[in-house]
């Protein structure tokens, strides 16, 4: 794969273009970025754009430590929350980048998880799934059926909390089965919450995984406390969880990003169950301002692109992608 220079949003991104090379070369060069300039300070890319007026590049990855939310307002925030009356919360930096520059819409997700170590680990997973895509820029574990990822999940089981349509699990089984989905592959549970035994707690092959977390049973803590657990196929998978402050590095009481790519999460050894992609919030979306399951799972299901998947789905400002743009089922 070619890579040219394209746009800087503190690492510097670059749009890759395949050529006849049997091995994805954007993996090893994130992987050097994310060592050398993991640490670099966020900056506008109002410059950068005004000096390359031709070049917009679609996809823009923000690596560790590059803020996912910015506040003007010195009050900390109260597990994740600003005051009421503190009257301006800012849409995420993410989201603030794809929608305040006129003719540059770029889709933008973070490789930012808890520490370097977690990223790299992450970014070899990428790595070895691109042997199953060579010469592609996308890069899918299923490709060729050498990576049977093929169950999803939906739990919508919870506690004092209602449910609105774009959290439904029911509308999200609907729509993988409707992008060609096995309906046997789809496990869907909606029940009185009695305790762990309500929930979804083992699964296999894992595609996609949906529940309420903290507002259920499952508790805060479900990723890393062997509450929940994966095997076979389960590292290339999507999760999204109906969390208030699930994007926040700092631990809200929720369930988060961080524990989602934590080294043991979901039941696995050194990263092995962790999920390819997140969607989450860096502030309260209220349940309405959750992304759309539908959407996001369909999506993915179909085969589309994690960055895809994750902004067509988007319901709040407050939205935060993790993950790969460049990774698909």
């Amino acid at each position: 794969m070619r890579m040219s220079p394209t746009t800087k949003a503190g690492p510097r991104r670059r749009n890759c273009q395949p050529r006849k090379r049997t091995r994805c070369v954007h993996c090893g060069w994130l992987r050097r970025l994310a060592r050398t300039h993991g640490l670099r300070p966020v900056s506008t890319p109002q410059s950068w754009l005004l000096s390359n007026p031709t070049k917009r590049p679609q996809y823009v990855i923000l690596f560790l430590d590059i803020p996912s939310r910015v506040f003007t307002n010195t009050v900390f925030p109260t597990n994740g929350n600003y005051p009421a009356n503190v009257n301006a919360k800012y849409p995420s930096v993410s989201v603030r980048l794809n929608t305040n520059y006129p003719l540059w819409q770029p889709l933008v997700t973070h490789i930012n998880m808890n520490g370097t170590n977690d990223c790299l680990k992450y970014i070899d997973k990428v790595t070895s799934f691109a042997t199953n895509s060579p010469d592609k820029l996308v890069i899918s574990a299923s490709a060729g059926g050498l990576y049977t990822n093929t169950n999803y999940y939906f739990d919508n089981t919870r506690t004092n909390i209602g449910l609105v349509p774009n959290v439904d699990g029911l509308n999200a089984s609907n729509a993988v089965v409707n992008a060609g989905a096995a309906p046997a592959s789809v496990i869907y549970t909606n029940v009185t919450d009695s305790g762990l035994g309500s929930h979804i707690t083992r699964g296999s092959n894992v595609a996609g995984y949906l529940s309420f977390g903290k507002y259920s049973s499952l508790g805060p803590n479900y990723a890393t406390n062997s509450a929940i657990q994966w095997s076979g196929n389960s590292g290339c998978w999507i999760i999204e969880t109906v969390e208030s402050f699930n994007g926040l590095r700092i631990d809200p009481g929720y369930g988060t990003f961080i524990k989602w790519f934590s080294s043991n999460a979901f039941g696995g050894t050194d990263y092995s169950n962790t999920p390819i992609g997140a969607v989450s919030h860096v502030d309260e979306p209220f349940e309405a301002g959750v992304n759309d399951a539908a959407i996001y799972f369909g999506s993915w299901a179909a085969g589309k692109n994690f960055a895809i998947c994750a902004w067509a789905s988007r319901l709040t400002p407050y939205f935060q992608a993790v993950g790969d743009p460049f990774v698909a089922k």
